[in-house]
């Protein structure tokens, strides 16, 4: 635990001058008509969250190792999203170049991960491969910008990445990888790094995470799946995608919903379940600590299933994990339906 420790100590502590710098360079989000937030809040303090993650890649690239190119190339990655991220928050530049950017850094990760290997040959392992590739894509580049788009509350990114980032470390352990291993090591950094900057944004938000670290961090928390299935098995990026379900279920609905409207769906909105929640009269608080209750259940399921290692086990924590989550959502649909009527 001591990467999530030492993690989660240097992210709290650097919030305060992150926040300082912010706020004197007036980087402050204003609410407007499609925000969750009522007051000027210092936007971008996910800058203490990025920074911690990039010391510890950099620290394992600079000490050499059988992963040391892997950490590179992770932390370049990262930093490119941070970057174009932190224009974004300060000057939005267009969807097509932040996309773009998603794009070219899930290429690079898919690139010097690999693929998982499916124990086939000849023309079937070729297909198969070229299949995995594109999973891997639209599975880095999709969640990087669901990440984003689920950022709209108090804790909400926080949380995610702090639960999601320790169930990842606990599979990678189970399918018997090593405490040392980076998918772990990585995984927890990740976790601890968001567990520092979630007193400074819950329950009341004294900053906000911005673009600048919501998009890198949804990628990492990605990235360590795949690792994951690389190293261990393509069957465990199933079990990884379950720890994610209430991201990846309220943004594909949404995003379905908003294109059947023949809205734009690549802009700032206020459709999600859990913002439609907020829009019922319900706070921040409410709402993010029922999507935690869920994650834990979700992590509860997802980690008993492990424990019957068969296809009907995992198949059967993946209904349920649905169920949880279609519940919620149809909570949210019909509380936002009601307040809309009185």
């Amino acid at each position: 635990m001591l990467p999530f420790l030492l993690s989660l100590i240097c992210s709290f502590v650097l919030c305060w001058p992150a926040a300082g710098l912010l706020r004197r360079c007036g980087v402050i989000d204003r609410p407007n008509a499609r925000s969750s937030h009522t007051v000027p809040t210092v936007r971008g303090g996910g800058v203490a969250i990025i920074g911690t993650i990039l010391a510890g890649l950099v620290f394992a690239a600079v000490r050499g190792g059988p992963d040391a190119t892997e950490a590179a190339i992770i932390a370049a990655g990262v930093l490119l999203l941070a970057l174009v991220s932190f224009i974004d928050d300060l000057k939005s530049i267009g969807p097509a170049i932040r996309f773009g950017c998603h794009g070219l850094v899930a290429v690079s990760f898919i690139w010097v991960l690999g693929v998982p290997d499916l124990a086939l040959e000849g023309v079937a392992s070729l297909v198969a491969s070229g299949v995995l590739c594109v999973v891997g894509f639209l599975w880095l580049a999709g969640y990087t910008n669901a990440f984003n788009f689920m950022d709209g509350i108090n804790g909400i990114a926080g949380g995610q990445a702090l639960v999601t980032g320790i169930g990842t470390a606990a599979l990678g352990l189970v399918a018997g990888l090593t405490p040392t291993h980076p998918v772990v090591w990585l995984s927890l950094l990740v976790a601890g790094a968001a567990a520092g900057f979630l007193p400074h944004n819950f329950p009341r938000a004294r900053m906000f995470m911005g673009d600048v670290s919501s998009a890198p961090l949804g990628c990492l928390l990605a990235t360590t799946g795949w690792w994951l299935a690389n190293e261990a098995g393509w069957q465990w990026l199933f079990l990884v995608g379950l720890l994610h379900a209430n991201f990846v279920l309220d943004t594909g609905v949404t995003l379905m919903r908003r294109m059947a409207r023949r809205e734009r769906w690549y802009e700032a909105h206020r459709e999600h379940f859990y913002q439609r929640l907020i829009r019922s009269g319900k706070s921040h608080g409410f709402v993010t600590g029922w999507e935690m209750a869920g994650q834990l259940a979700v992590l509860a399921l997802v980690l008993g299933a492990t424990q019957v290692p068969s296809w009907a086990a995992s198949v059967g924590a993946g209904l349920l994990v649905c169920g949880l989550w279609a519940a919620f959502f149809l909570f949210a649909e019909r509380s936002f339906r009601a307040s809309a009527k009185t």
